[in-house]
């Protein structure tokens, strides 16, 4: 799949990513991170960009083993349930 570079704003910085998914896609990536890191500063207005960024980064991933933790338990009980079929 070809990849091409998109431009993002988050919290009025631009950045530059790669992806091989569509636009439509790297947007929805784009709002959900905006609002996220939005959602942490408004949480305490202390927090500056770059420790809300790397909160997010840390919820992210949280999130994202949580779910692959998940994937794996529905998994075995897939396979399980298969085995006691036969």
């Amino acid at each position: 799949m070809e990849r091409k570079t998109y431009s993002v704003m988050l919290s009025g910085r631009t950045y530059s990513i790669s992806s091989g998914e569509n636009e439509h896609y790297v947007k929805r990536i784009e709002k959900l991170t905006a609002n996220a890191i939005s959602e942490t500063m408004l949480l305490d207005k202390r927090v500056n960009f770059e420790t809300a960024a790397a909160v997010t980064a840390l919820r992210f991933a949280e999130e994202n083993i949580l779910l692959q933790d998940e994937m794996t338990r529905l998994r075995r009980e897939l396979a399980d349930a298969a085995q006691q079929k036969d």
